[in-house]
């Protein structure tokens, strides 16, 4: 009985499970760079290797055996692949956690895979510094491709699911389900063109301005992200670096923006990033907390410049709502009020449609409307008024 359920299972969501084995395939693909690196760091272990191969394999059997003529998602099967997929990664990608010589249990290694494709950002290993670079580069690569599986579920598959109100940002007319995949693909590339280009300026002037070539590269992907994985246990603090604090920064505001937007730039639209609502949402909400906590350290810590305040309040702010992670001092000895505020700016978020965790800027700044809408209601009741955010009703 139960094999005949899974079986109908696998027939009727043939596209869901063929979709998932390329996915897979590229995974195992992604583990032969770190491999590279154990053979070039003499580390003694074949374990990405023999996890690649897994992997791969696993996924041609998906791909071989779910061939068809046509692709296509309605919308139920969209919800299927949306949480199978994450799923299925997570645990493929906890196989070179498990293989290494770190030890860990398969729970703590799926926790750090699934911390890692989620760009959740929190860790189970306690030496980083001591940790295989094969292992810490394999972190940042899973929190890189969990980044962009992030933006191109949000830019594509939610607008259609109309969950959390992500259908406001639905780039196409047509409520044809089936448009779905194709239009993935199309959008997909573009998106991925310009997370990669970001990715190497980042480690680019990341290692320009003093980072080794191995901590920029693991680094620009974890910035990119908005993860906050690093290489080493003091985070960004280790490299005790102004310049590099001030490019974290420059970074993680450009992975926090909704990529939708560099679409639309690049499709035509130079004026998005002074007009979208969700983008000043953001810097106005950037530039008044920076401006919260640069009075602070201000007026309790007179041992430090006014320009290095406004750095540290800056990064510590843009790493906190932006959900990155990446601190460069222990804030938690600040004091009471820094604590409170930083929690209070990571439940708000960033954009919609980016890399970067919490409730997301768009849905308070919609909250505000309705409020303001149904004051509007209580002063004159026989009035109608339209609800529109960024010119859409």
């Amino acid at each position: 009985m139960y094999l005949n359920n899974l079986d109908s299972i696998m027939t009727s969501n043939k596209t869901i499970f063929f979709i998932i084995g390329i996915l897979l395939i590229i995974l195992g693909f992604f583990m032969l760079i770190p491999y590279s690196l154990q053979i070039y760091y003499n580390e003694n272990s074949h374990s990405f290797l023999s996890s690649s191969f897994i992997t791969i394999f696993i996924g041609i059997l998906f791909t071989l055996t779910n061939l068809q003529k046509n692709h296509g998602l309605n919308l139920q099967q969209t919800f299927l692949f949306s949480t199978l997929t994450w799923i299925a990664i997570a645990i493929f990608g906890s196989i070179p956690f498990v293989l290494s010589g770190l030890n860990l249990s398969f729970s703590d290694a799926f926790f750090e895979s699934m911390s890692g494709i989620t760009t959740t950002g929190s860790t189970i290993i306690v030496d980083l510094d001591s940790s295989p670079k094969s292992i810490l580069l394999w972190r940042a690569i899973m929190q890189w491709l969990g980044g962009i599986g992030i933006i191109v579920m949000a830019i594509t598959v939610l607008p259609l699911l109309k969950v959390g109100g992500m259908q406001l940002f639905k780039i196409e007319s047509s409520d044809n389900p089936e448009k779905i995949l194709p239009r993935t693909i199309e959008i997909a590339s573009i998106i991925i063109s310009t997370y990669i280009f970001l990715t190497i300026f980042c480690g680019f002037f990341y290692w320009m301005f003093g980072m080794k070539t191995f901590d920029s590269i693991a680094h620009s992907m974890t910035t990119i992200a908005t993860g906050g994985f690093s290489t080493h246990n003091n985070s960004i603090g280790y490299f005790k670096n102004p310049n590099i604090e001030i490019i974290a920064t420059i970074f993680i505001v450009l992975g926090s923006i909704p990529f939708i937007s560099y679409l639309k730039f690049l499709k035509g639209n130079k004026k998005i990033f002074f007009t979208d609502v969700q983008i000043k949402g953001l810097v106005y909400l950037l530039l008044a907390s920076t401006i919260v906590m640069f009075f602070y350290l201000y007026f309790n810590q007179h041992d430090s410049p006014l320009i290095e305040k406004l750095r540290i309040a800056s990064f510590n702010v843009v790493s906190i709502l932006s959900g990155t992670g990446y601190v460069t001092d222990d804030y938690s000895l600040w004091g009471k009020f820094p604590l409170i505020f930083f929690l209070f700016l990571m439940f708000i978020g960033g954009c919609a449609g980016s890399t970067a965790c919490g409730i997301k800027i768009f849905r308070f700044q919609m909250l505000f409307l309705f409020l303001n809408n149904q004051i509007k209601k209580l002063i004159y009741p026989n009035s109608v008024f339209i609800i529109k955010y960024n010119n859409q009703k």
